[in-house]
């Protein structure tokens, strides 16, 4: 059967079958998220919370993501590239190693972004890796990160994981236990407001 031939037997069935219109397309909403990270463990670890959230919310929204690392934010086009596309984001995730202060280039694309942040909803996560089991849930850069979320009326999620676990082996169960050390994080992003139009995915 040839296009022509295939064409005319689809407008006959049309026509006897009136019922079988067009099908209705549903707009989805957009979701613009911006990752920003130190180096390639602290990516690997937002990689899979991005993946998990894409599958998780895909059916409705739209993602739009850009990536940026921070030792290229020294460049001043980049920075403030990447700070406009901080300032219009949904969503922000920031992977970094712990310590008590941030690297320069992530503390200036902070800054810049935080003081364009309108009033429209949007929020912070922050995957923090390498804290040791005394520091756990008091790191100094999560309570300043928080604090920029609370600033720019954002709302705040925080999750700390140990770097040997982004190295695991792509196999089943390095696979599936990636999974399960974002599902906390993941989870609590989900049972809340997401910060798009249609705010509440559980409404």
């Amino acid at each position: 059967m040839d296009n022509q031939q295939w064409i005319h037997k689809t407008m006959n069935k049309t026509l006897i079958n009136p019922t079988a219109g067009p099908v209705h397309w549903e707009p989805k909403f957009p979701f613009d998220l911006v990752v920003a990270y130190e180096d390639t463990s602290t990516r690997n670890r937002a990689i899979h919370l991005y993946d998990h959230l894409a599958q998780q919310l895909m059916d409705d929204y739209d993602f739009q993501c850009s990536w940026w690392k921070f030792d290229l934010l020294v460049s001043s086009p980049l920075l403030e590239q990447a700070a406009d596309a901080a300032a219009e984001a949904n969503m922000i995730i920031v992977a970094l190693r712990a310590g008590n202060e941030l690297p320069r280039a992530a503390s200036g694309w902070l800054d810049a972004w935080a003081a364009r942040k309108d009033s429209r909803k949007s929020a912070l996560v922050a995957l923090i890796g390498g804290l040791g089991q005394e520091t756990r849930g008091s790191c100094p850069l999560q309570t300043h990160l928080q604090k920029i979320a609370r600033q720019a009326h954002m709302d705040f999620f925080a999750h700390e994981f140990d770097l040997s676990e982004t190295g695991a082996a792509f196999t089943r169960e390095g696979i599936e236990q990636r999974a399960q050390a974002v599902t906390p994080v993941l989870d609590e992003i989900l049972h809340h407001r997401i910060p798009v139009p249609r705010w509440g995915i559980n409404e």
